[in-house]
């Protein structure tokens, strides 16, 4: 069977951007730019067929792309884990050292005298050798980085993935200062994009629990997402309520209770959207935090409406969720702000102004000066 390659331009663009600037200095800059993309195209697609190879030995289905930035190995098929995901991991540079091998082996032989052969098997020897002691680094995405994961993970679970993260993020900031002090601001920029990337996951996977990495979730999950895309929502509420109660934390039960709130706001039941919401109002998504503000306003939590109603207007700048902003913040008796929503509903396009400073809603601040300049402008 056959492993599927597919290579962007952006690739090749990259890797000629390389070439000429370790080429410029030096006659023939031309051919040695040509070298140079050929040897980092042959260096790299060896790297990731030490993924491929060892992930088809194991069961799976990997295909490779090749990137601006490099490549990546895509393994389809049963999820590895413990040894046999460390194998797939740590092939990919091992094959990279073994080509490095093969080069100093080929110029110790002396066979070779042609100056660009000779140049090619040199450029391939120190690409391979500088490649494969970078990316066995600890640092999340590379290779050494995946290898700890799998190794944490091991051991602590899904606790190990956070520990990964995290310790990966404290590397890539201190390689990136490192390499900013002695000048390398290449590198330095790659470890400050790494560390970002990073805080980025960390943060992600404070919220992981072991069942959101379970298979047996995974498929259920995807069960649910197709009797979603089939329009079949009364047979797909009974399993999110089963897939709740089975999480009862984690990504996977945020996202289930997200769905299913949003069904039950289609129905207008805002009672159930408010219970189903507010406990996980931290980790909810830009649509969730607009039914849990309708939810809010519903059952009268004029509280929780204020809280979310800048961040929901920023959303969603709509009339009647600033409308609702304001009848709140009239039922807490906060004319400034009130006042200031209703200015930003009149604005959003909100006609009939005047009939709604009518509603009783508003009888608690209707006194106020701010209130009554509002009603006769």
């Amino acid at each position: 069977m056959k492993i599927p390659v597919k290579i962007s331009p952006f690739f090749f663009v990259t890797a000629a951007l390389i070439g000429y600037l370790n080429s410029s200095q030096m006659s023939h800059p031309l051919i040695l730019t040509l070298i140079w993309v050929g040897v980092i195209f042959v260096s790299i697609l060896v790297h990731e067929y030490g993924h491929a190879l060892t992930s088809r030995y194991f069961g799976q289905k990997p295909w490779i792309q090749l990137v601006g930035f490099g490549g990546l190995t895509y393994p389809e098929g049963p999820r590895l884990r413990g040894w046999r995901e460390f194998l797939v991991v740590f092939n990919g540079p091992v094959f990279g050292f073994f080509l490095f091998l093969l080069c100093l082996c080929l110029l110790s032989t002396k066979f070779f005298e042609n100056l660009y052969v000779l140049a090619t098997l040199k450029i391939c020897a120190q690409v391979n050798f500088f490649w494969t002691i970078v990316n066995l680094m600890p640092v999340m995405p590379l290779d050494g980085g995946q290898l700890l994961r799998v190794v944490l993970e091991s051991v602590f679970g899904a606790r190990g993935l956070k520990y990964a993260v995290f310790t990966s993020m404290l590397l890539a900031c201190a390689c990136s200062l490192f390499f900013f002090l002695i000048g390398s601001f290449l590198f330095g920029a790659f470890f400050f994009l790494f560390t970002f990337q990073n805080f980025a996951s960390w943060r992600k996977s404070r919220d992981i629990t072991e069942s959101d990495r379970s298979e047996e979730i995974t498929k259920k999950m995807k069960e649910i997402e197709d009797l979603l895309n089939n329009h079949q929502k009364e047979a797909a509420i009974p399993k999110l309520e089963e897939m709740r109660a089975k999480t009862q934390r984690g990504m996977v039960y945020n996202l289930t209770t997200q769905s299913l709130a949003a069904m039950k706001a289609e129905g207008g039941e805002y009672q159930n959207v408010y219970d189903l919401l507010l406990p996980i109002k931290k980790h909810l998504s830009a649509e969730s935090k607009l039914f849990l503000h309708r939810a809010a306003y519903e059952v009268k939590d004029y509280s929780l409406v204020i809280e979310l109603g800048g961040p929901a207007f920023q959303l969603l700048p709509d009339p009647t969720i600033a409308l609702s902003n304001a009848e709140a913040c009239a039922a807490l008796a906060q004319a400034e702000p009130a006042i200031g929503w209703l200015c930003a509903a009149q604005r959003a396009g909100m006609k009939n102004l005047k009939s709604i400073l009518s509603k009783k809603a508003f009888d608690s601040i209707r006194e106020t000066e701010g209130f009554k300049k509002l009603l006769h402008s």
